[in-house]
């Protein structure tokens, strides 16, 4: 376009007519169908974005037009492109639009409408210029919240919007989910921890984009640090979600998160694992308790240690979750004296446990009583909605399903209340 002139971010103002904007996608937010008030009754959408041309120098973009434009630009345009915008309409912002969008450092918006602006790729001669611009968070990274004080939020303070600095624990697959009103949608969920508690949180991510960012989320190795993460309760487990005013910034390059990555792996590789993270987090050791005991407890929603020695009843073989790529659990069932406790254990640690691939169970159609009962002990953590045992005791089959290796197996489950 003739007359244009390349402008930063930090040197924009209100009347510039043909900027030039060069710049790397650092978050998008899911388009929306507007109704229409035009006489031929179309359509009209918008979905919008946040761009970064600098360490500190960041900006939110309306994206105008029909339905096909709206959403084909919006399927177009990734997380990590580096794009050129040419003459955005510049808007200066206004407080109330702004609840619902990134934070920003520019004073202004951009507009484009649909065949008045154009967005293009940029060539690949900048890359290295604007690549490393996707690891610096939005926000300034040493004011982020503790998962240990997330899980303390009360119930009156429901959508409370909180920074943090947390290392991915389980990724799970994406599922379809309708809605009250009927509408189907898209949702995806990992869990996620930090060194301020041993308990995972979960974060529900419902934008496409985002779903299919956390394809390359690894384990006890990927460090997000999200932006205004919104927090609210869900009867007594508190749950984080991804909203129109979140960035995620994959593996932050800042000192922090560099800390918390080693610290997460250290723990990961301690003898005892989470368990022994427990004990040193609380302060005390897991007291025996009964499955009645343990249920009373959990009714207090406040977390706590118990070692829980019980039977290992009931499999739900039809009911296989995918974790990640590489784990699944399933519904168990564990009983003592006083009544029954049910759990999710990862099917790895199953097969480890009683020395039978759950494929072979699933093809015989065997029941696990069948074949032996095992003696655990757990710690229950109420906070997160997570069980973690702590140790697997003893086997009392019959011999020929013994548990592999040593005397203790440690077993990471997620608790059903």
């Amino acid at each position: 376009m003739a007359g244009v002139q390349k402008v930063c971010l930090n040197a924009l103002n209100i009347n510039q007519k043909n900027a030039l904007i060069l710049g790397i996608i650092i978050a998008k937010n899911s388009p929306r169908t507007i109704s229409s008030r035009r006489k031929n009754g179309e359509s009209r959408a918008v979905t919008s974005f946040t761009l970064r041309d600098s360490e500190v120098d960041t900006i939110n973009i309306d994206v105008w037009g029909s339905e096909y434009f709206v959403f084909t630009f919006y399927e177009r345009f990734l997380v990590g492109d580096i794009v050129e915008i040419t003459a955005p309409k510049i808007c200066i912002k206004t407080g109330e639009n702004e609840n619902f969008r990134p934070q920003v450092s520019s004073p202004f918006y951009l507009s484009i409408n649909e065949g008045a602006s154009d967005v293009s790729i940029h060539g690949s001669d900048m890359q290295s210029s604007y690549l490393p611009l996707l690891h610096i968070p939005s926000k300034h990274s040493s004011a982020y919240y503790g998962l240990a004080e997330v899980l303390k939020l009360p119930e009156e303070a429901n959508n409370v919007y909180v920074d943090l600095l947390v290392v991915v624990k389980s990724v799970m697959s994406a599922k379809k989910i309708k809605t009250k009103t009927g509408t189907e949608m898209s949702i995806r969920s990992i869990e996620v921890i930090d060194n301020t508690t041993p308990a995972a949180v979960t974060l529900d991510m419902f934008d496409a984009d985002t779903i299919q960012r956390a394809e390359d989320w690894r384990p006890l190795e990927s460090v997000l640090f999200i932006a205004d993460a919104r927090v609210s309760w869900r009867g007594k487990a508190v749950k984080a979600q991804i909203c129109a005013r979140s960035v995620i910034t994959h593996q932050p390059h800042t000192a922090d998160a560099e800390a918390l990555r080693l610290y997460i792996q250290n723990q990961a590789s301690t003898r005892g694992g989470e368990a022994a993270a427990w004990a040193a987090w609380s302060g005390e050791k897991a007291c025996a308790a009964s499955v009645s005991q343990v249920k009373d407890r959990l009714s207090t929603g406040a977390p706590f240690c118990a070692a829980l020695h019980a039977l290992l009843t009931n499999l739900d073989l039809e009911d296989i979750n995918k974790m990640n790529e590489n784990t699944d659990d399933l519904k168990v069932r564990f009983t003592d004296h006083t009544g029954e406790l049910t759990a999710r254990l990862p099917i790895n640690v199953l097969e480890d446990a009683i020395g039978c691939s759950v494929s072979i169970l699933i093809t015989r159609y065997l029941y696990l009583h069948n074949i032996c009962f095992y003696s655990f002990a757990y710690i229950i953590v109420v906070g997160s909605g997570l069980a973690l045992p702590l140790a697997l005791l003893k086997s009392v089959g019959d011999g020929n399903h013994s548990p592999s290796s040593g005397p203790y197996a440690r077993l990471p489950t997620r608790a059903i209340k």
